[in-house]
């Protein structure tokens, strides 16, 4: 069967637009487009033991045998739904726009697209270059497999209401599978293309991206991407001339597990048969100023946070 196409303008109620020959070629060009994007995914699948799965948009239309005469407003209508408080009044905090559903006997790709002036209104082609940022459109891919469904949705303002909320989907990758993953990646170059390896300042660019994971709370590809730019040490336009194929199974972004941090980059230093040193990040302490050698001297300085300062003076202080 050809692939099923409706279009639905989402704002305070749901309405249909119909499209003619023309219209369905640009919006299926706009769905090529924004399928193209490898690295801003969310790896998610449907909990088939959840309470609320029937619910979910991708449940429903799966099981429906009558693809051609299903009720694809009522997916709309469970977006809208979703993007209304409580008191069934729109959340300002989420924007209007415009969602495609493409489908046929097994695959399903919903895009809402939030920011209208990358189209034209009245043919959806793509009036101007769809620009750098990318929190103006959502994505779900579902290719027939509950467990594999891809998410894209870059707009931290509501996070979580695209594919929890709206399509009752639960993240496959925790943030330690995704925290362990980057880690490894990094360690054995190969979480940047082999090009950005190859790079007579990657050394910087390497240790920028473990700074990068000591510093934030949340990994976010575009956040690191659009940093990197900014430090002068890349010069791309996409995220896909940075990332490598291998980092593609490392979600858009997730939750950094310091756990997992302080597993991979606490040290044990031995100065002597009597000392131990014990650092919880030493890259972190070496680059504060808390943890200092000076080989010349064969010194190692170690800087005491004032929280502790009078803990250590008092252990000290009649030895």
């Amino acid at each position: 069967m050809n692939d099923i196409i409706k279009v639905f303008d989402i704002s305070n109620e749901v309405s249909e637009n119909l499209i003619d020959q023309n219209q369905r070629k640009n919006i299926l060009n706009l769905f090529k487009e924004l399928g193209k994007e490898t690295h801003l995914i969310t790896n998610c699948f449907l909990d088939t033991n959840s309470q609320n799965y029937e619910k979910s948009p991708i449940y429903y239309f799966y099981e429906c045998n009558d693809k051609e005469n299903f009720d694809y407003k009522k997916i709309a209508d469970d977006l809208l739904q979703a993007e209304c408080k409580s008191d069934n009044t729109r959340n300002s905090t989420i924007r209007e726009g415009l969602l495609f559903i493409k489908a046929n006997s097994d695959l399903m790709t919903i895009m809402k697209l939030e920011k209208l002036a990358v189209i034209d209104k009245d043919t959806y082609a793509v009036k101007s270059e769809l620009g750098k940022e990318k929190d103006y459109f959502k994505v779900c891919i579902f290719g027939g497999n509950y467990f594999d469904i891809k998410i894209i949705d870059k707009n931290k303002t509501a996070a979580k209401y695209w594919y929890q909320k709206f399509l009752k989907l639960t993240r496959k990758r925790t943030s330690s599978d995704n925290t362990v993953d980057v880690i490894n990646l990094i360690t054995n170059d190969k979480f940047y293309k082999e090009d950005i390896c190859k790079k007579d300042n990657y050394c910087e660019i390497k240790r920028f991206t473990e700074y990068y994971l000591f510093d934030n709370k949340k990994f976010d590809k575009s956040d690191l991407f659009n940093e990197l730019n900014s430090s002068g040490l890349i010069e791309l336009k996409k995220e896909d001339d940075l990332f490598s194929s291998e980092a593609e199974n490392v979600d858009s972004d997730f939750e950094i597990s310091e756990r997992e941090i302080n597993k991979k980059y606490q040290k044990k230093i031995k100065t002597s048969d009597e000392i131990t040193i014990t650092t919880k990040n030493y890259l972190a302490s070496i680059r504060d100023n808390e943890l200092c050698f000076d080989e010349k001297n064969k010194k190692i300085t170690i800087l005491i946070d004032d929280d502790y300062l009078s803990d250590v003076k008092e252990k000290l202080k009649n030895e």
